[in-house]
């Protein structure tokens, strides 16, 4: 026998004091009783009232129970105080009050009932547990379960069951994860499968110790390690769960490996399917390194979060390493700065939206903080590049500007290698001259063009094949890679072998493969969807289920690919806006600003070269004669350009556009007055706004790059004061007392000595030329100074007091 909570006790009790109460309290015209009554009356109907009005109808109908007391007992004293007189049935109204609530007190206290009392609401053992925690988790509150039955033996908590909806209704889609959250079993062990009675009734199986009715061993050697399986030959070594860990979901992991001498084949999707889960719902992550295979399957995506770059990140580590992103498992994702054969070649493929842009400034702050300068080219004008750029020694885009930064490069390994005869040794970190790595993004594009594509394809090949001995590396990059003109893969894969290696959302197998151009070796890739969770099943679509979630991204998820391994993870991320808004490169690149440039020594000698310039003229036309009276291109050291004859340059949209946009005018405005396709023109507005040639006060209103006077004077700020964009009025000041000090206008003085970039040297010059201190640019000539011999202090001095209100700010 069970004994009598002591809040039972009490209540009973209660009940017996308020029996006398009622028959004495009503007929003595109390006020105080009176007032009593109706306040606990009135609190009981409200709490009541707030049940039932926010639709909690169990907690609703167990707020009834227990305030049946309170209102009836209020019911009974208002009618005894209203009946006239003392009449003879009010002692017994409140006599069997008082019994008939003793008599509830079972039902009113859920947390007491007498022996014999009423059943229990759920069976006792294994099954009530069962449906107890069914409940109290909603797993489908609607349903019920029923027929549970423990299948191995009462030791094992294997069972079955059914699932019933209420009559008339189907059971709903329930996910496998969500079950087994409920009972705190694998995702693996529950299965989900419909019976004769159709869909309002669903058979239920929770079998944790046999995987969802079979064992761990019996589903590998059926469907995984079978001829034609997913990994056909291997068997399981061990298996592990590990519980879910802050964001990280649960998993179970499987090791297992083939036969020695053998290499393991994986099909992810086959593999996938053997597991009962959806390749595009990224929950199973394999990984491969020779005989073994590692297999993980999550219980949610794992990769959803990406976590923000700082530059302790981007920063080496004792290993040579750094980390561009977050590992499936939660661990950093990183990559080597050098190869294992030590050059600083690798390759970034992913498809537009991907993220490759965000790896490659990752990659770029990277290099800068370790000491390293960096070349970046690509095949058309990208804004978010171009941010990059200021960040960086010299970067640019377009066959021509690929085409003499290959040029130096090439040039620059003679130059080095008369500084590596004089130390002694080829490129190592005592070297006297910095690493240097050249980024080709859109490869593909590039080694195309008509004019320049078969020389930039041969400079390329010749760095890749003899730059390690310099400090000059070649990332590759692009939607896809294709190394044929190179003379094949197989030499620039063994050179990145340990290196860096970037695949992001591409589409698995062989396509993997081919979109690296064979650098990813025979790794397999699985694909990556360009959401998670957008995607329709089969059965929704034959049911009409539809849906309008678009699902989470996954920009910046691919894997690392090192050798002949491969490990998923999403690169850390940075704001790269395309909105205009600031970016936030300044937060992973150097936090002194500085930009690594080559030594005074390489500049000066490429300078005499011909080659320190702003690589945007044209190449030069010579051949030298290779003896067989054909001309071979110009690859080793250079002769400077002959001047050649120019034909008058044909008018393009470009240029009627330039022509035209005189003022702020609409893009309907420019198209009325400029004759070409509505898509020429609108490509080529946003190419002149990239390019500087234009500026876009809003959106779809175009004016002239420059400031004119009226909106000077407006602003307060005179024409001439303007200062060139990534500059500010300190670095200006140090430019004009460099040139005017040493009488020497040179673009290439100025970045070495400011260590900026050849770009933002340029326009310190322009805004220098703007205000008269020296002249106009003249090829690769240093300007001249305009400022006459002894008047330096005078001319800084009124400088000075012209950006004086800037340097306040």
């Amino acid at each position: 026998m069970r004994r009598m909570p002591t809040r039972a006790k009490t209540e009973l009790a209660a009940y017996g004091a308020s029996t006398a109460a009622l028959t004495v309290l009503p007929n003595m015209e109390l006020l105080p009783a009176h007032a009593s009554v109706a306040a606990i009356s009135g609190v009981s109907t409200w709490w009541l009232y707030q049940r039932v009005k926010h639709g909690d109808f169990p907690k609703a109908i167990r707020s009834a129970q227990r305030l049946l007391g309170p209102l009836t007992g209020s019911a009974v004293y208002t009618a005894v105080a209203i009946a006239p007189g003392n009449s003879w049935w009010e002692i017994p109204v409140a006599v069997g009050w008082g019994a008939l609530m003793s008599a509830w007190l079972p039902a009113s206290r859920s947390t007491w009932s007498p022996p014999g009392g009423l059943t229990a609401v759920y069976p006792p053992g294994f099954a009530g547990l069962v449906m107890r925690l069914w409940d109290q988790h909603e797993v489908a509150p609607e349903t019920r379960l029923e027929n549970i039955q423990q299948t191995i033996s009462p030791s094992h908590p294997d069972f079955i069951c059914d699932i019933v909806a209420p009559t008339g209704k189907p059971v709903p889609r329930i996910d496998d994860s969500v079950i087994a959250a409920c009972f705190g079993m694998p995702t693996l062990a529950v299965s989900l499968r419909e019976t004769e009675h159709g869909p309002g009734r669903i058979r239920l199986s929770v079998a944790p110790t046999q995987e969802a009715g079979r064992s761990i061993d019996d589903l590998w050697s059926a469907l995984i390690s079978r001829p034609g399986g997913a990994i056909p030959g291997s068997s399981i070594v061990r298996v592990e769960r590990q519980p879910a860990q802050g964001q990280l979901p649960a998993r179970g992991m499987i090791l297992a490996a083939v036969e020695p001498g053998e290499v393991v084949r994986v099909n992810y999707d086959q593999l996938c399917s053997a597991f009962g889960v959806k390749a595009e719902e990224m929950r199973l992550v394999v990984e491969s390194r020779g005989n073994e295979v590692l297999v993980t399957l999550y219980e949610a995506a794992p990769l959803r979060v990406a976590r923000s770059a700082t530059r302790e990140l981007l920063t080496l580590d004792a290993y040579g390493r750094y980390t561009i992103g977050t590992a499936h498992d939660g661990s950093d994702a990183k990559v080597y700065m050098r190869s294992a054969s030590g050059t600083f070649h690798g390759f970034l493929v992913g498809v537009t939206g991907s993220g490759k842009t965000v790896s490659l400034a990752l990659m770029c702050a990277a290099w800068a903080l370790a000491g390293m300068a960096s070349w970046v080219t690509s095949a058309r004008p990208d804004a978010q590049m171009s941010a990059v750029g200021r960040h960086v020694d010299r970067q640019g885009s377009g066959p021509v500007f690929t085409w003499w930064l290959l040029k130096a490069a090439v040039a620059l390994m003679d130059v080095r290698g008369q500084m590596n005869t004089e130390a002694g040794h080829d490129y190592s970190s005592h070297s006297p001259y910095p690493a240097l790595t050249l980024v080709l993004d859109e490869f593909n594009s590039l080694t195309g063009d008509d004019l320049f594509g078969d020389e930039i394809a041969q400079m390329t090949d010749v760095l890749a094949r003899e730059g390690r001995k310099f400090g000059i590396g070649v990332v590759f990059a692009g939607q896809s890679l294709n190394l044929d003109k190179l003379g094949g893969s197989s030499s620039l894969r063994d050179q990145v072998q340990g290196g860096i290696g970037v695949v992001l959302r591409i589409t698995g197998g062989i396509a993997a493969r081919q979109a690296t151009g064979g650098l990813a070796g025979d790794t397999d890739l699985p694909s990556i969807p360009d959401r998670l969770g957008a995607h329709m099943s089969l059965m929704d679509r034959m049911l009409g289920t539809a849906t309008d979630v678009p699902g989470e991204t996954t920009q910046g998820m691919g894997h690392t690919v090192t050798g002949s391994g491969a490990t998923m993870m999403r690169t850390l991320y940075v704001h790269l806006p395309d909105d205009g808004s600031p970016d936030g490169l300044d937060e992973i690149f150097p936090a002194s600003g500085a930009i690594n440039t080559l030594t005074e020594r390489e500049i000066d000698a490429l300078a005499q070269l011909g080659l320190w310039h702003e690589w945007t003229m044209p190449p030069p036309t010579g051949k030298e004669d290779d003896g067989d009276g054909g001309g071979a291109a110009l690859i080793g050291s250079f002769t400077p350009p002959p001047a050649a004859v120019r034909k008058p340059k044909k008018s393009n949209v470009k240029d009627k556009i330039l022509a035209v946009v005189d003022r702020e005018m609409t893009a309907k405005e420019v198209r009325e007055q400029v004759d070409a396709a509505a898509g020429t023109i609108r490509n080529a507005l946003s190419d002149l706004v990239v390019d500087g040639k234009l500026r876009q006060p809003q959106h779809g209103v175009y004016a002239p790059a420059g400031v004119d006077a009226t909106t000077a004077s407006e602003q307060g700020q005179p024409e001439g004061e303007r200062l060139p964009e990534g500059a500010d009025a300190k670095l200006l000041m140090l430019a004009a007392d460099l040139v005017v000090t040493t009488r020497f206008g040179s673009q290439s003085m100025l970045q070495r000595k400011l260590r900026v970039g050849f770009a933002l040297a340029g326009a310190l010059l322009d805004a220098l030329e703007e205000r008269g201190l020296v002249g106009p640019a003249d090829g690769s000539k240093a300007r001249e100074v305009l400022v006459p011999i002894g008047a330096d202090e005078d001319v800084l001095r009124e400088l000075r007091a012209g950006l004086e209100p800037i340097l306040q700010d």
